[in-house]
């Protein structure tokens, strides 16, 4: 099991997240605790991004979480819509 690490950054995106999103909250947390169990659940759709080190998943079609692997660690740089982060 990862131990998850927020950023400065994604904390401040989350936040302005929930805000914006308050039904998915929930499903937030989820998809965050399924990443620490097991990164690579089919329902997560993980992809690494081409030119980084950094990976996705999703929480549905349209909203993505960024975030890279570190050893035992997943820290976790953005969250958005599609267009958001990787725009």
């Amino acid at each position: 099991m990862y131990t998850a690490v927020l950023s400065a950054p994604f904390q401040q995106n989350l936040k302005q997240f929930c805000r914006k999103n308050p039904a998915l909250r929930n499903k937030v947390t989820r998809v965050i605790q399924k990443l620490l169990e097991d990164p690579r659940h089919p329902s997560l759709r993980l992809h690494k991004l081409s030119g980084k080190g950094d990976w996705s998943v999703s929480l549905n079609m349209r909203i993505r979480l960024i975030f890279r692997f570190e050893g035992q660690h997943i820290f976790l740089l953005r969250i958005g819509t599609h267009d958001e982060v990787y725009g």
